[in-house]
Order: C-alpha cells, then sequence, then structure tokens
C-alpha cells in the first residue's frame, strides 16, 4: 500500500467510528414526536376523525387564519371532496357530516366554534386548548423544536469547501452559515446528519509541491509556512495573467512583472517566461502524478501544507463559532473517484472521447445554431468545448451533453473526485439526502455530476437524493459589485470584528455584568446578528456590505435581524427574573384569549412546523421569517398589556410569556443564533 493509501485508509477507519459513535448517540438521545406537539396533534386527530368516516386518508389543507378578519383562527380546505362535485358538491354532500364531528364531543376540548364558509370550514380554538399548548411548549422546553419528522432519513451536508493554499472568499463565508444551519435543521428534525467540510487538497497540488521546493530560497523572509503556499498560488496567476496578456514586458502589469521579475529572473522577454514556466508546469505535472502514485516524499510534504492551510482558516471559523463533524479533502476520495472511472470506462457507462465523437457533437451544434436555437458565441464556446474533451474520458448525458470525469493525459481532475465521493459516501454514511452547499457559479457541475452518478449506477435515484443548495454573492452596498475573494473575507472578519465593539457598546449602557459576560454577549449578538441577516433573505440573492460605514450596515442588522429577535426573547425572560423565574400555574384557571394572544400562541405552536418545512426545502429562511413573526406579535404583545401588575403576575400572561421565550430561544439556537445572559 503506497503512502496516500495508507493516509485514506486510516481515515476510513476514523470516519467509520465516528458514524458508528454517532448513531450510538442518536439513537440513545431523548426525542419528541411530531405528533407529540399540540397543533401537528389537533391537526393529525382532526384528519384520523374525518378520514375514517370516508374511509381513506384525507389530504386536509390547515391555514392559520386572523381571528380578528376572518373570525376564526384555523381554516380547512379538502381538495380531494371538491373533485366530487366542485364546491357545490362538496357543500351539499360532506359539509353537514364534517360540522357533525367537529362540533361533537369528541373535539369539545379544542374546537370553541366551527363557521362555514363557502367551501372552507373555519375553527375557533378554545381558551383551554391555547394554554395548555403553551403549557406543552415550556414543560418540551431544552427540546422545543425537536421532532422524529424525517427520522429515518440520514443526511450528509457538504459546505464551507475552501480550497487549501488560498484565501477564503465570499462563497466559502455563505456557504459556512447556510450549510451549518441547514446540517442543524435536519438533525433536529430527526436525520442523522454529518457536517462535512469537503476540502479542495489536491487539485492543482503540483503547483504547490514543485513551487515550494523551487523557490524555497526566494520567498520574503518573513513568510511563514502558508504565506509560501499563497505567494505560490500568486506566482501561478501573475504569469498566467502576463503569457494570456501577450504582450511586451514593457507592458505587464507592474505587481504581476514584479513577481514574475523575483521567481522567474531570466525570463526577460515573453518567450523565455513562456519557456520557463511551461518548465515549471511540467515539473508540477510530475509532482502531482508522484502525488497521485503515493510517493512518501511527495504526500509527507502535502500533509504538511494542508495543515498549515487549515490552522489559517481555524481563524474564520472560530470567529463563526462554526465547526465541523468531519474534515475530508479530495485527495480522500481520489482512489475510490479512479476507480468508478475504470468500472464505468469498462461497462461503456463511460468512453474516452474521441475526435468521431466531437465531430458528431459539433455537428449536432451546428444544427442548432442554423435552425436558431443558439446563438453565434454559444456554438463557438460549446464547439471549443468538445475540442478541449477529446481524449478525455467522459460519461454521456443527454441533450449533448457530457461529464468528464479523467482528463486526457489519464490525470484525475475534481470531478474524478466528486465521483468519488458520492460512492464512498454511500458506503460510510448511506444517506438519503447529501446537500452541496456551493455558489451559484457551480450548478453547471452538480447537474451533470447528479446526472452521470445515477447514469453510472454509483448512485441510486430511488434511494438517494442529491441538492445543490447555491447562493447569492456578498456585493457592495454602494455599488452593487461582486466583492473579491480577500474583500470578502476581510470585511465579513472585520465586520464581526466591529459588530461586537458596537454591541459590547450598546450593552454597557443598559446592564450591569462583568468585562467576560459583557464580552460574551457581544460576541453572540454580533455573530447572531450576520448570520441571520444572511439566512433572512433568499439564498439566491445578494448581501450587501458597507465596507466604508460599517456601524450603520451594523445598525440595518440591528433593526432588521436576528438582534431584534433576540431582545424580544431576552425580554421575555426579564419579565420571568422579575417574578422570580417561577412557572406559571393555570390549572384551573378560566382566561379569555384575545385576537392578539391567539395569533401569537399559534404562530409558536407552528414552529416546529416551521423547522421541517426548512428542512425539507432546504431552506432556513422559512424558520427565520417566522420567528421574525413572532417577536413582532410579542413586543406588540408585552407593550400592550401588562404581564406583572404591582408585582403580581397574571398566570395565563405569564405562560404566554414563558411559552415564548422558550420557543425563541429554542428555534435561535438552530439558527446558530444564542440569546446572551448579560441582556
Amino acid at each position: 500500500m503506497n503512502a496516500l493509501a495508507e493516509v485514506n485508509s486510516s481515515r476510513l477507519s476514523e470516519v467509520n467510528a465516528f458514524v458508528a459513535r454517532y448513531r450510538r448517540e442518536r439513537a440513545a438521545a431523548a426525542s419528541v414526536a411530531f405528533d407529540a406537539y399540540p397543533l401537528p396533534q389537533l391537526e393529525k386527530r382532526i384528519t384520523d376523525a374525518l378520514s375514517a368516516k370516508v374511509g381513506y386518508a384525507l389530504d386536509i389543507k390547515f391555514d392559520l387564519i386572523d381571528r380578528t378578519k376572518m373570525g376564526g383562527d384555523v381554516a380547512l380546505r379538502f381538495p380531494q371532496l371538491l373533485k366530487d362535485g366542485g364546491p357545490k358538491g362538496f357543500m351539499a354532500n360532506h359539509l353537514p357530516w364534517i360540522v357533525d364531528i367537529l362540533t361533537g364531543p369528541d373535539f369539545a376540548d379544542a374546537i370553541a366554534k366551527l363557521e362555514t364558509k363557502g367551501m372552507y370550514i373555519n375553527l375557533t380554538l378554545s381558551d383551554g386548548w391555547m394554554l395548555s399548548g403553551a403549557q406543552a411548549v415550556t414543560e418540551i422546553g431544552a427540546h422545543f423544536g425537536d421532532s422524529d419528522a424525517l427520522r429515518g432519513r440520514s443526511a450528509v451536508v457538504d459546505y464551507s469547501s475552501p480550497n487549501v493554499a488560498k484565501t477564503l472568499h465570499a462563497g466559502h463565508i455563505r456557504s459556512t452559515i447556510v450549510g451549518h444551519v441547514l446540517s442543524n435543521l435536519w438533525e433536529r428534525s430527526g436525520a442523522d446528519t454529518f457536517r462535512v467540510n469537503h476540502i479542495n487538497d489536491f487539485g492543482g497540488f503540483g503547483f504547490m509541491l514543485e513551487g515550494y521546493r523551487r523557490f524555497g530560497d526566494v520567498f520574503p523572509a518573513d513568510s511563514g509556512d502558508n504565506d509560501k503556499l499563497l505567494e505560490i498560488y500568486k506566482i501561478r496567476r501573475s504569469v498566467e495573467r502576463i503569457l494570456e496578456g501577450g504582450k511586451a514586458p514593457a507592458e505587464w502589469d507592474a505587481e504581476d512583472a514584479a513577481i514574475a521579475g523575483r521567481y522567474f529572473p531570466d525570463a526577460t522577454s515573453l518567450d523565455r517566461l513562456t519557456s520557463a514556466f511551461a518548465d515549471y508546469v511540467a515539473a508540477s505535472d510530475a509532482r502531482f502524478r508522484a502525488l497521485e502514485q503515493g510517493d512518501a516524499d511527495e504526500v509527507a510534504l502535502w500533509i504538511d501544507m494542508v495543515k498549515w492551510s487549515l490552522q489559517s482558516f481555524e481563524g474564520f471559523y472560530d470567529a463563526l463559532n462554526i465547526h465541523f463533524d468531519l474534515v475530508l479533502g479530495e485527495s480522500f476520495y481520489y482512489q475510490a473517484g479512479d476507480a468508478v472511472v475504470e468500472a464505468a470506462l469498462a461497462s461503456g457507462k463511460a468512453v474516452v472521447f474521441s475526435e468521431a465523437d466531437a465531430e458528431a457533437a459539433a455537428a449536432i451544434e451546428e444544427a442548432r445554431f442554423a435552425a436558431g436555437e443558439i446563438g453565434e458565441i454559444e456554438r463557438d464556446t460549446l464547439i471549443k468545448s468538445i475540442r478541449k474533451d477529446i481524449g478525455a474520458a467522459v460519461v454521456r448525458l443527454d441533450n449533448n451533453e457530457r461529464f468528464v470525469v479523467r482528463r486526457a493525459d489519464g490525470q484525475s481532475i475534481y470531478s474524478t473526485r466528486d465521483m468519488g465521493a458520492i460512492q464512498l459516501r454511500a458506503q460510510m454514511f448511506d444517506p438519503t439526502d447529501v446537500f452541496y452547499v456551493v455558489g451559484q457559479e457551480q450548478q453547471v457541475h452538480f447537474n451533470r455530476l447528479f446526472r452521470s452518478a445515477y447514469a453510472t449506477g454509483i448512485a441510486d435515484a430511488a434511494k438517494t437524493a442529491f441538492q445543490h443548495v447555491y447562493f447569492g454573492f456578498y456585493v457592495d452596498a454602494k455599488t452593487g459589485k461582486k466583492l473579491s475573494s480577500r474583500q470578502s473575507v476581510s470585511n465579513v472578519i472585520g465586520l464581526l470584528s466591529a459588530a461586537q465593539v458596537y454591541f459590547r457598546n450598546r450593552l454597557s449602557d443598559r446592564v450591569d455584568s462583568d468585562e467576560a459576560e459583557l464580552s460574551r454577549a457581544a460576541q453572540e449578538l454580533a455573530i447572531g446578528s450576520i448570520v441571520f441577516n444572511d439566512l433572512k433573505q433568499d439564498l439566491k440573492g445578494a448581501v450587501e456590505i458597507d465596507a466604508s460605514d460599517m456601524d450603520a450596515t451594523i445598525a440595518g442588522f440591528e433593526r432588521s435581524g436576528g438582534a431584534y429577535v433576540v431582545y424580544a426573547a431576552c425580554r421575555a425572560r426579564s419579565i420571568l427574573r422579575k417574578n422570580g423565574g417561577g412557572t406559571a400555574n393555570i390549572d384551573g384557571l378560566t382566561y379569555e384569549i384575545d385576537a392578539q394572544e391567539a395569533d401569537l400562541l399559534l404562530k409558536v405552536q407552528q414552529i416546529p412546523q416551521k423547522v421541517v418545512a426548512a428542512a425539507r426545502a432546504a431552506n432556513p429562511s422559512l424558520l427565520v421569517r417566522h420567528l421574525m413573526d413572532v417577536a413582532a406579535i410579542y413586543n406588540s404583545y408585552y407593550t400592550r398589556v401588562p404581564v406583572i401588575s404591582d408585582g403580581v403576575a397574571n398566570p395565563a400572561r405569564l405562560m404566554i410569556t414563558q411559552a415564548v421565550q422558550v420557543a425563541l430561544t429554542r428555534a435561535l439556537s438552530i439558527c446558530h443564533i444564542e440569546c446572551p445572559e448579560a441582556i
């Protein structure tokens, strides 16, 4: 076994041990049945009772409505029954027996009033049901929002995915936030969930291995190990830009020229630089082939390089307080990917793309151009891509598409490793769902990857679903332009630091806590505001950052995002503390729930459903926006009615406040937002 195979074999044992331990702990952990929550439980009671009457499972639509405007709390719709003669047939044939059941003794505890509105049935829920539901939220406590709705599912969430030996960029930042919260949603909904940081630690590494040795004496004297890796990447990009430009040395960009002059001092002309760089590329390719083959020296240096890069990334992950179950590089999947390609070639599910194949594919694009289906530029681009793939191993797809899984010279590429990852992850995690939280620029790649996985048989569409969860860019708030990689990271880290100072100053004027507690609270609010601001938006939209006025940016986050919801939860906790922290007693209590309280309590009861819906849709904003609604209603509620008056708490209002505090605090934690004790 070569050195790389030994590394991967050891890593595989570690992953398998982790998975086994995780599943044991999950099986032993306490869980909350989804149907045990009051609102889903009531919906199930109604569905079961009415389904028993008709003899088959009814699909009933339950919609929350405004009691003030609509005269009820929940509207029921019956799509299946409406097929029986339309609205008139429904009202004549089905409405009477539905009303009889729902107004009968079996639902007297929950339904106070029923009104028919054409083909709709509006229910007003009883005061007792509302208060007992609030009490149930409090009793569930730390597990509120958890459920078994997705039990039996196993999800792999692939996110963050930085490139070793490069700087982080905006895609990695948003990927880290979205992927982490998506993992929380799936795990809290009952699915076994594996958080994987899929780092690029293989592609292009020949340049690093060769450059580190070749330029060792030329690097700036104060360069640290990771600085040298970043410098090698800069060397490559600078020289490539010069060669692509094809200009004489006098016309080279000054920074690129300085890099070329430092590391290729004898390359005083474009021809000489072309020759010198070609020698570097050839040596780099040889290094990479040796790495693929498990050469001990190359593997040892590569291991060190990966370690240096990961250490540099930890500062960012620490700042966001986000970490992973597993950090697995592309290298881990290389051998599996190579085997997948060999098997696909042997079975005919992949082919070596020939000149004849290229001619046939180009003819199709020419015909599409002649028919006016594509323009000239698109045709030329497609044909150029077709010619480039000659000699490569490809999986044929429909629509004259193909997925390149190995280079013409036999070297693996990232699609090779991605195919290997699909097969190896199936063995390690047995997933029902795999999410790739990666930027929008990778849509074509993942579309073809998933189709190729099914086409080659390494994945079964009936067993495993793949989804590319993509997102927009970070942009400059003033210009709307995409921030560069370095701007993105420095601005977000700068924003985190500035936000901590901002909230530290705000809190010091409002609370009396020691320095450590204030700093911790400020950090939690800073992270919460940035995370919430990212999640509340359409994932496919851009996130604006105004680096020229951080305080204004942070204040905007505070007004419209996470801090607003956090303050609502903390306000509820403050009211409970004023009452001594005791639990409200509502046994035998008679209390008339008003319209605002009904709206508030029902939205609180919806939170577990929103957690599951956000998980299924891979869209955290479904939960985040709902929490903003809950916070807005509660902020209005506690200013309208006193929970504590003359030192005496109203037990019903206290119970409502307890439910809100538990619900918001627990739901925010799913979104990676904590409610500081200092406020």
